[in-house]
């Protein structure tokens, strides 16, 4: 019993020196600075991670914005919530396809993320992203590149409306119908010649409008 106890001792010791010292900057200034130490120092000492910050966002939402792969992997592997949403209602998930972040967006698929590409698809045109890579991705998953929002009108039509012919562009090329009307039975041919946008105007016509 004499020998056994001090092993038992020195084994307690040893495990405690693996611990890593408290946190020495709060959870919200690790987040900003991607000061991974920090972060697995909140972690081991029971900070809540899925707690939204002064900003409304959740630890992932904020490493996701950021694109930091290696700190949302390691927020994944420690369990966070990842269908937790922000102050605005928005998930990690959307953050990561409306940032093109679209590693971190299969990264989160397989944690358990929900994905409703058309959803993502209507928000991603509404805030004017232009990175085709978005949109290709979010083709592959499912959108409807021809639904259509509660005042009638489809991806396109939208884009068109914005005069943003880069958006056009990259929604005729995954399948956007260039032939569809609005609720007035207006074509996107005939809004875009309406609005002078003759760039515009063109795509659809060399993609089969008339």
């Amino acid at each position: 019993m004499k020998t056994i106890i001090p092993l038992v001792l020195l084994l307690f010791l040893l495990a405690g020196c693996d611990t890593p010292e408290k946190p020495t900057v709060t959870l919200y200034l690790a987040m900003q600075r991607g000061d991974i130490e920090q972060i697995e120092r909140h972690i081991v000492w029971g900070t809540d991670m899925n707690q939204l910050d002064r900003d409304g966002y959740a630890p992932l939402h904020v490493a996701v914005r950021n694109g930091r792969v290696a700190i949302v992997r390691l927020l994944l592997k420690k369990g966070v919530d990842v269908q937790r949403r922000d102050a605005q209602g928005h998930d990690a998930l959307y953050h990561a396809v409306l940032g093109a972040h679209l590693r971190i967006a299969d990264l989160l698929l397989k944690a358990g993320a929900d994905l409703d590409a058309t959803a993502l698809l209507l928000a991603a045109v509404d805030q004017d992203v232009s990175e085709r890579e978005v949109y290709r991705y979010l083709n592959k998953h499912g959108a409807d590149m021809n639904l259509r929002d509660k005042d009638g009108d489809t991806p396109l039509l939208k884009a068109i409306r914005k005069g943003n012919h880069k958006l056009a562009k990259h929604l005729v090329s995954f399948g956007a119908d260039v032939t569809v009307t609005d609720k007035n039975g207006k074509t996107a041919l005939a809004i875009a010649k309406s609005l002078g946008l003759r760039d515009i105007a063109q795509l659809l016509q060399r993609n089969g409008a008339t």
